[in-house]
């Protein structure tokens, strides 16, 4: 268990806003995290050491005492990670619950569990958290894709009812990490930053050394995502490397204007209620809200 004189960061990553990227940044660095003092839980992706911490979380099903043994498997996951130095740096792209609650309009509702397993996993407070949010149109509409990459998907539209009337939101996920986790100071991002900017709200303290940048991704465009349903509806399946190579095709291609998925009204009062929700975030004590997403809303 960590002292107080040891630096606890938790960068608590939402689906489709880079987390994934950022940890495999982490993975890469590894060795300069190291030098510095840090050790990383779960800091990598696609081969790099460490392992999620998600099989050990619970679901809205695990009730009471049943809790005690998510700590206990949590504890025992970060005891193996930690040597000491000056802190611990943890990323968790499911930290506050499963991306498939989205698809059903139900907005991250495992969050409060979640952070009281980790906290008391911790065993003391967390002196920094950082949250990259997203508006709702945009994660609901990308949380459908990352699903419609892997297997067949019904379309958007059957999802849309759910997902505009959806239940909880930022406010109540960032109330409820904050709480959990005891964390003395949140900072939320309200655009997506690389990975480098991540890292200066998360540990402004550290210094990296010639810094390896992860690969670009693939981009997922519309024509792309209907090349691969069409695929899986036929049940055929990808060869190795076949996926990325037909999403790096579909790039390069002229696209129609993407269609947000939503009906105006909707529309507007999903981004209306994400504006909502991040001025009341910013109004919260110990909370701080970095970035304006207007300008990128009217880019969209």
């Amino acid at each position: 268990m960590l002292d107080e004189s040891h630096e606890i960061l938790v960068h608590a990553g939402a689906h489709c806003s880079g987390a994934e990227e950022f940890q495999r940044f982490l993975g890469a660095n590894r060795a300069s995290f190291d030098a510095a003092g840090y050790d990383l839980a779960y800091p990598g992706r696609g081969g790099a050491a460490g392992g999620s911490f998600d099989c050990a979380y619970p679901e809205p099903r695990h009730q009471g005492a049943e809790i005690d043994g998510f700590v206990q498997s949590v504890s025992a996951t970060l005891d193996g990670m930690r040597r000491g130095g000056r802190g611990l740096i943890l990323s968790e792209h499911d930290l506050a619950g499963r991306m498939a609650n989205l698809l059903g309009g139900r907005f991250y509702p495992a969050a409060a569990k979640r952070a009281e397993v980790l906290g008391r996993a911790l065993g003391r407070p967390v002196d920094r958290l950082v949250l990259t949010v997203k508006s709702y149109d945009a994660l609901f509409l990308g949380a459908w894709r990352r699903f419609a990459l892997d297997r067949q998907m019904e379309p958007f539209a059957e999802y849309v009812p759910a997902m505009a009337g959806f239940t909880g939101g930022w406010v109540e996920v960032v109330e409820a990490l904050r709480d959990g986790l005891s964390a003395r100071r949140v900072v939320i991002l309200a655009t997506r930053p690389g990975p480098l900017d991540l890292l200066a709200h998360l540990a402004p303290d550290v210094r990296l050394f010639r810094p390896v940048l992860p690969g670009a991704t693939p981009v997922v465009t519309d024509s792309a995502i209907a090349m691969i349903q069409r695929h899986y509806r036929q049940g055929a399946r990808f060869a190795p490397g076949q996926r990325d190579r037909l999403l790096a095709f579909h790039a390069r291609q002229p696209q129609a204007a993407r269609d947000h998925g939503f009906a105006g009204l909707q529309l507007a009062d999903l981004r209306g209620r994400f504006v909502a929700d991040l001025d009341t975030l910013a109004r919260m004590p110990g909370v701080e809200v970095v970035g304006s997403v207007l300008p990128a809303m009217a880019a969209e």
